[in-house]
């Protein structure tokens, strides 16, 4: 091979090389490729107006259900006096207790407001009520004593204090008690009668009224 022709060949392999790069130089990457794609394919939707100039408490607030004001409007078992109990009666009872008044007139305040307090005010005043009424005014105790709507708490305190009064309060109301089978001391009553004067009537109660006016008249106060 000649010279000339070698040179000729150089030159041959050297354009095109050339012209290799420049039509590389000249096709898109990939990635521009791509993003110009996905640009046009899927153009962001805009914002509308109003979501703009909305306070985000309006996006976190849970919408109430209409079923939770009917499920939790009054709870299970709510009486229909329940908005008629008395509030803050614990300090209430407090400045009676602490008051320089005398103890009749402090149980007077305290029964008065027997009947508005809830069950666990109406068992620690009862038990108050104990120390507070004199056996002359019993008959005040009693009529709650015989009252069967009262919580049973309540009446175990009533039952407590009459078992402590005179033979003359305690025995007729422990009768009473008895011969009221829906009230729920009935049974207890009628045991304590059978304790005392040691018979058993069953419900023979002419019989139990005249055995207990025999036996006070042998057991007097």
């Amino acid at each position: 091979m000649s010279k000339l022709s070698k040179i000729l060949i150089a030159i041959g392999a050297l354009g095109g090389v050339v012209l290799v790069a420049f039509v590389l130089s000249k096709r898109p990457t990939d990635g521009a490729a791509s993003d110009g794609q996905t640009a046009v394919s899927s153009p962001a939707p805009p914002a509308p107006p109003e979501a703009n100039n909305r306070p985000s408490i309006f996006n976190k607030r849970a919408r109430r259900q209409p079923a939770q004001t009917a499920a939790y409007g009054q709870p299970p078992g709510a009486s229909e006096t329940a908005t008629n109990v008395m509030a803050g009666w614990e300090d209430k009872v407090d400045d009676i207790l602490g008051s320089a008044t005398p103890d009749p007139e402090k149980a007077r305040q305290m029964i008065e407001m027997f009947p508005t307090l809830p069950e666990d005010g109406q068992e620690e005043v009862a038990r108050h009520l104990s120390n507070l009424v004199p056996d002359q005014d019993f008959g005040l105790m009693r009529a709650y004593l015989t009252n069967a709507s009262l919580p049973e708490n309540v009446l175990d305190v009533l039952l407590d204090d009459v078992l402590n009064r005179p033979n003359s309060l305690k025995l007729p109301a422990l009768l009473e008690l008895a011969r009221t089978e829906q009230h729920p001391k009935a049974g207890e009553a009628k045991d304590f009668l059978e304790l005392f004067v040691e018979e058993d009537y069953g419900n023979d109660w002419d019989q139990w009224q005249a055995k207990l006016v025999e036996w006070l008249k042998e057991n007097p106060d």
